[in-house]
């Protein structure tokens, strides 16, 4: 049952220095080689950005008992990772990583759970292995692949392995820094997203992909989703209305279905706004008690700011992309 898919040559050989001139002088083979005859049984367990030991080892706690100590030295595994590889993997265990979360992964990609359900995959984690990664998948909520874009100076730490992801930067550093985005972004179900950071932050209640050229492709527009938006500390954008795209040729407002609805909560007027599509004349607000509603050109409500029943429309801004911002005052 041992598999190795998870291995990533360069990350061990960053994460392990002292490896790389055992191999130029010929001793071994390749980072590759190096784990399976030493860093295996001697608990070397940084092989790849989506596995944690620690995550593991806390999120499986049958595993614990099961990895060697000095007060457990004869226990079969010498690290969470050594089980994972012998065993874990392949029996489809995905709590490995803060960088992975497998309910977001396959809610996020729906099209892989027939094929996790079949048995083709042993988990979405399996495919984010084998394919997604190459794929430009994330694992996440966190919009890894566009943070990386628009943060190149981050780049070389992740290609060097100094950093795991661009996540891992955004959560350690990123959020406190007033210059740096972020986006964030559901699936095609019921999502809970919360604003993280000084900086701007976008949150998107709906599935959101990329095509090959790294562009943004919505795949969901909320029908039938009941998403709720949490403001953070910074400045907020709650993703109402999304421009065209290559799979999508015209701007969409989001939850214009009578199944779909956003709820937005922790809305701050002075630095929050509600991204929409089309033309602002034709969208109406109403207030009721504790919540502000907002609806369509078709008169649906599509969403309801908590605690804004005495908010009203206070300008526009368009972008030229079919979207515009709505602020509230």
């Amino acid at each position: 049952m041992t598999n190795y898919e998870i291995f990533d040559e360069p990350y061990y050989l960053a994460q392990y220095p002292w490896v790389k001139p055992a191999i130029d002088a010929g001793i071994i083979k390749s980072g590759r080689e190096h784990f399976e005859k030493f860093g295996q049984a001697g608990g070397l367990t940084k092989v790849s950005r989506y596995f944690d030991e620690e995550t593991y080892l806390g999120q499986n706690p049958d595993i614990a008992p099961l990895v060697r100590s000095p007060n457990n030295p004869n226990a079969p595994f010498a690290s969470g990772l050594d089980q994972f590889i012998q065993f874990g993997y392949e029996e489809g265990r995905t709590r490995v990583s803060p960088e992975y979360n497998e309910d977001f992964y396959l809610a996020n990609n729906s099209e892989l759970q027939s094929f996790v359900q079949n048995g083709t995959f042993k988990s979405g984690y399996q495919h984010f292995i084998r394919f997604g990664l190459k794929d430009g998948r994330f694992g996440t909520s966190f919009f890894e692949p566009e943070y990386l874009k628009e943060n190149p100076d981050i780049v070389p730490f992740v290609n060097s392995g100094a950093l795991k992801t661009g996540r891992e930067h955004y959560f350690n550093f990123g959020k406190n820094e007033p210059n740096r985005s972020a986006t964030f972004v559901g699936t095609s179900g019921d999502d809970i997203l919360t604003g993280v950071g000084v900086g701007n932050t976008e949150l998107i209640g709906v599935e959101v992909g990329i095509d090959p050229q790294g562009n943004r492709q919505y795949e969901s527009f909320g029908s039938d989703e009941s998403d709720v938006l949490i403001g953070g500390p910074g400045k907020d954008t709650f993703v109402l209305g999304v421009p065209p795209t290559s799979g999508n040729p015209t701007s969409r407002t989001l939850y214009a279905d009578i199944t779909g609805i956003v709820t937005i909560r922790n809305f701050d007027k002075d630095n929050d706004k509600i991204q929409l599509a089309g033309s602002p004349a034709t969208y109406r607000t109403s207030g009721g008690g504790n919540e502000l509603l907002i609806l369509s050109p078709g008169s649906e409500t599509i969403g309801r700011i908590e605690g804004g029943g005495n908010l009203d429309f206070s300008a526009t801004q368009q972008k030229g992309d079919g979207t515009f911002y709505l602020f509230l005052k």
